[in-house]
């Protein structure tokens, strides 16, 4: 899993902002931005994957993480299941939601 999530993770990842669809809401979360740049963005998707799915390149359903860059832009989605969102959210990123 790590081999080829690595392989995929642009190289100028440096942050990560977590979504998911519910209804026809679109929830998203602060972003959070890792002084390891790439390889902080690398090992907490590697966690999450310990507890479901995290695909580069895969069908998004009603939960995903978007990959940014040094400015804040996104390079990048990843398909995550509930599992691996909560995992990200509860454990590994301690982000909140954004309220509007």
């Amino acid at each position: 899993m790590s081999a080829a999530l690595s392989e995929m993770l642009p190289a100028n990842a440096v942050g990560l902002r977590l979504a998911r669809i519910a209804g026809d809401e679109l929830i998203l979360c602060e972003s959070i931005r890792f002084g390891a740049g790439r390889a902080g963005v690398l090992t907490v998707l590697t966690r999450a994957s310990i507890s479901g799915l995290v695909e580069v390149n895969g069908e998004l359903q009603s939960h995903f993480v978007d990959v940014l860059d040094e400015s804040g832009d996104i390079v990048e989605t990843v398909a995550l299941d509930r599992f691996s969102y909560k995992a990200l959210k509860g454990q590994w990123m301690r982000c909140r939601v954004e309220r509007g």
